[in-house]
């Protein structure tokens, strides 16, 4: 995930509007049907490309069909799409999360099951199992997505710097706390982040630590309170870790204010010997970089956490942000759409994901041919090295308790204004209460 995205709300607000853009001007040709549809990244994000060259695409091959496409920052999609859906003014094509991160629309009844759809054109062929999973509770599948898992965790590595430095890649978190001294005396900075957007430290570190230290077994009892809970000691010592990596420097105090423009730009500009994020970077890594460094990245998953009950070659991970149709939307408004929504998933438009940085799993077809850059052929061996998917909390929990509690909590556990032990407590009694995962 958002961004692809992955991913969360930011617990500070960061209302960044772009202006509602018509897509349908490239184009010639008369509309028959005319959609409306809002996606969460903006002009500056590299998903905007990829839509533009998607979308042009998709236009001369359904010269009858126009989108009208509004672009929001992240945060600024979730909080209109919210308003929208209580007015009942939702677009026709809409991004959601195959889990909780849009359940304000999805649990509602707001989104159309596009299960009907999927079993007529008879997907399965070209798909996936795990990319046709349900969704909802009856079986319902709300949003379809290119076929990948949008990995959370990935730890980013400038190997030209640390062979300068001496150093090879951790086995483990120890030995990977124990290089931040030495890199920050060499005048750079160990690991970034960019947690100005909230959701980052949750997303794309505790997820993944609080999988790997609790069990995958664990969590899921945790989630729906069956004999365990977020006020449990694996999850009270996920936080407590996060705690740990500030005091040895592996988190620096200014990351709460750091943005991840800032971020990638520390890395890219060689400050920063790693950068801690989502596999969906890559695709802004590539343009970022010089030529002379992208052979220089490395992707690896976090080091062994001593204890850790799930294997090491594991990353948090969600199913791909993809796009669903509104239940408003008219017969005719709804096979148009569903028209974009196969498109994006076709085997025979890999290529546009390709060269931005995705890497696309699809049954019978293989893209490997289509890999022609280092960051890529990483990105693919990182992928297919992963031997399990840990879940990311805000994928599987409701977003207010996770975005107000956890990743708000997050800031001010790395600024020292709160205990690994009080935010738990907090977070498992909103969960007790409010969570839908604990009402049956």
């Amino acid at each position: 995930m958002g961004d692809i995205a992955t991913i969360s709300i930011a617990g500070i607000k960061r209302i960044a509007l772009a202006g509602v853009i018509g897509l349908a001007g490239m184009a010639v040709g008369h509309a028959d049907v005319a959609l409306t549809a809002i996606v969460p990244f903006t002009k500056v994000d590299s998903q905007y490309q990829q839509l533009l060259a998607m979308y042009d695409r998709f236009h001369k091959a359904n010269p009858d069909i126009t989108i009208q496409f509004d672009f929001l920052e992240h945060d600024a999609y979730h909080q209109k799409m919210q308003t929208l859906a209580i007015s009942g003014n939702l677009p026709n094509i809409m991004a959601l999360w195959p889990g909780k991160r849009t359940g304000y629309i999805t649990d509602k009844g707001y989104a159309k099951d596009l299960s009907a759809f999927i079993k007529r054109d008879d997907l399965a062929k070209t798909q996936e199992a795990i990319f046709l999973a349900p969704q909802g509770k009856q079986g319902e599948v709300y949003e379809l997505a290119p076929p990948f898992v949008n990995y959370s965790n990935v730890v980013y590595a400038n190997k030209a710097l640390m062979a300068q430095l001496g150093l090879t890649f951790p086995k483990t978190l120890a030995e990977f706390e124990a290089q931040a001294p030495k890199i920050t005396a060499a005048g750079y900075r160990p690991v970034v982040y960019g947690d100005q957007s909230s959701w980052v430290m949750q997303s794309c570190l505790l997820s993944m630590l609080t999988a790997r230290i609790g069990g995958l077994e664990w969590f899921q009892k945790a989630r729906v309170g069956d004999g365990a809970g977020f006020g449990d000691p694996p999850f009270i010592k996920a936080i407590a870790t996060v705690q740990e990596m500030v005091k040895t420097g592996l988190i620096d105090p200014s990351e709460p204010s750091t943005t991840r423009e800032a971020a990638l730009a520390a890395f890219v500009s060689g400050k920063s010997i790693y950068f801690i994020g989502g596999i969906w970077e890559v695709a802004n890594l590539e343009p970022s970089l010089p030529e002379a460094m992208k052979p220089q990245i490395g992707m690896y998953t976090f080091p062994d956490i001593a204890g850790q009950l799930t294997s090491g070659a594991s990353s948090s991970g969600a199913l791909n942000t993809g796009y669903g149709i509104s239940a408003t939307s008219t017969d005719e408004q709804a096979e148009a759409a569903w028209k974009w929504v196969k498109f994006n998933i076709d085997f025979a438009n890999a290529d546009i994901l390709v060269e931005r940085g995705s890497l696309p799993i699809y049954k019978g077809n293989s893209i490997e041919s289509l890999i022609k850059t280092p960051l890529g052929l990483a990105s693919y061996h990182f992928s297919t090295g992963i031997d399990t998917v840990l879940p990311v909390i805000d994928d599987w929990m409701d977003a207010e308790g996770v975005d107000q509690i956890v990743n708000a909590g997050l800031q001010e556990v790395i600024l020292g204004s709160t205990t690994p032990e009080e935010l738990a407590k907090k977070y498992e009694t909103w969960v007790a209460a409010n969570d839908s995962n604990r009402k049956h």
